[in-house]
């Protein structure tokens, strides 16, 4: 394995039957996961309309089925949706109940990352995907396994910076985000009709920590969270609060210093996961505290204050043999 992660075969399952092919994936992307697997269906509107709009789809239809007990039932229902010359598509989350692709439905914990790439471009000098799925000569949805569970909220982040940084679709970081399976068809360019095939590139599985190193942060001027105001706050020292942490690294940013850290309250998150927290100082000085984990929602500096307070150095000066038997000066340094 080369310092990318890649290993010497690539094994391209375009002539894997198709079942085996979607089972493949799906199998990549859920790992030992159990929950409800998503499909997702539609006819491209151009099939039967000429003056429809470019990738309208109707008579859509989604049904949901059990993870992993009846994986080769959904695997089925997404070739014959195909064969009925249907766009199929799965959806790369697993959900508690059926029927629902909304976000409190999620199962909270998962062990791979995605990217729709579009018309942007994957960079080559970084963590190679563990699996690619082509869904057109030029289009690629990109697949990165992680070798452990990790909380929903950090991969929508993660999701999001990488489609930043390729230039990709970042509406498609989300939970409800249903992408193509192999050994489908392609409509979308009717009357061309695209096979979907696959490869597993042999890279990774990727470590949680190595991914969110590897890939940039979203400039902070993006964020709707960033504040540029100035600081008129008292003056105080970031580093007497990151004794109160285990910090990661230090990550870059326009705005000021920013650190990873582990959150306080990282016994709350799902698995202990101990990725997605930040905390930092503006060039101004005003400290803040994030974390993208869903049970820190709401939680800001001040939370994080009463959490993991200020270390002082505390400095005792004994009495001096002129001053009042007993007397001892403290002095916060």
């Amino acid at each position: 394995m080369d310092r990318q992660g890649r290993k010497d075969l690539t094994v391209v399952y375009q002539h894997d039957p198709p079942s085996a092919s979607a089972r493949r994936l799906l199998d990549h992307v859920f790992g030992d996961a159990q929950g409800h697997m998503v499909t997702f269906a539609g006819r491209q509107a151009r099939l039967d309309q000429d003056d429809a709009r470019r990738n309208e789809l109707t008579h859509t239809r989604q049904r949901s089925f059990p993870y992993p007990t009846a994986v080769e039932d959904a695997v089925s229902c997404l070739l014959e949706e195909s064969r009925r010359e249907r766009d199929a598509y799965f959806g790369v989350h697993l959900f508690r109940k059926a029927g629902s692709r909304l976000a409190s439905n999620s199962v909270g914990t998962m062990s791979s990352l995605w990217l729709d790439e579009d018309d942007g471009r994957y960079p080559d000098n970084s963590p190679q995907p563990t699996a690619i799925v082509h869904s057109s000569a030029s289009r690629r949805h990109l697949y990165w396994r992680l070798t452990r569970g990790v909380s929903a909220e950090w991969v929508i982040e993660m999701n999001r910076r990488i489609a930043v940084w390729a230039g990709g679709d970042s509406g498609k970081a989300g939970l409800a985000t249903v992408l193509r399976a192999p050994g489908t068809m392609n409509y979308k360019r009717h009357p061309q009709v695209d096979p979907v095939t696959m490869e597993i590139t042999g890279a990774g599985p990727w470590e949680p920590e190595v991914m969110e190193q590897a890939i940039p942060e979203i400039p902070s001027s993006s964020s709707k969270t960033s504040s540029t105001a100035p600081y008129d706050g008292p003056e105080v020292d970031l580093a007497e609060y990151l004794a109160s942490v285990e910090v990661i690294r230090e990550l870059s940013d326009g705005l000021g210093v920013k650190f990873a850290i582990v959150c306080p309250w990282v016994d709350e998150h799902g698995g202990g996961d101990r990725t997605g927290t930040r905390i930092g100082q503006r060039a101004g000085g005003g400290l803040w505290f994030h974390c993208a984990h869903e049970h820190c929602q709401g939680r800001g500096w001040a939370e994080f204050c009463r959490r993991a307070p200020q270390r002082r150095k505390i400095r005792v000066i004994p009495p001096r043999d002129t001053e009042p038997k007993g007397r001892v000066v403290i002095r916060l340094g």
